[in-house]
């Protein structure tokens, strides 16, 4: 799979661009906003486990400009199948810009429901960038 440059239409079916478009934050049910800093060492973008939200957006944005790449998959498929696969898309974010993963929308974070691609369907996706 080759990662393409995040861009507000591109990425619409999967949620917004911080700073291109307008962000809709969307909570759980009396639930607060807060605001977690993590960071991650460069190492090969490899999927084999993909996470999704159900009852919350999630927003992601690099700090130091530095770049990012993100892998994520729509809403309405659950991998149950290896042609949900061909749904996959990676966006690289050159630092300037932010992303708001929208309800459902898969995604390589931790959360409710995970899509195991090498367990269940014997697939690793790599990204050439």
């Amino acid at each position: 799979m080759h990662a393409e440059p995040l861009t507000a239409q591109a990425f619409r079916p999967f949620g917004q661009v911080i700073g291109l478009d307008d962000v809709r934050i969307e909570l759980r049910a009396d639930e607060e906003f807060h605001l977690d800093i993590i960071s991650y060492d460069r190492k090969p973008i490899r999927a084999s486990v993909l996470n999704r939200h159900h009852n919350a957006t999630q927003a992601l944005v690099a700090l130091d400009a530095k770049p990012t790449v993100i892998i994520v998959a729509p809403p309405e498929v659950d991998f149950s199948s290896a042609d949900h696969l061909d749904t996959l898309r990676a966006f690289v974010c050159d630092g300037s810009l932010g992303i708001n993963l929208g309800l459902r929308t898969h995604v390589l974070e931790n959360d409710n429901e995970v899509a195991h691609l090498e367990r269940d369907l014997g697939v690793v996706v790599d990204v050439a960038l």
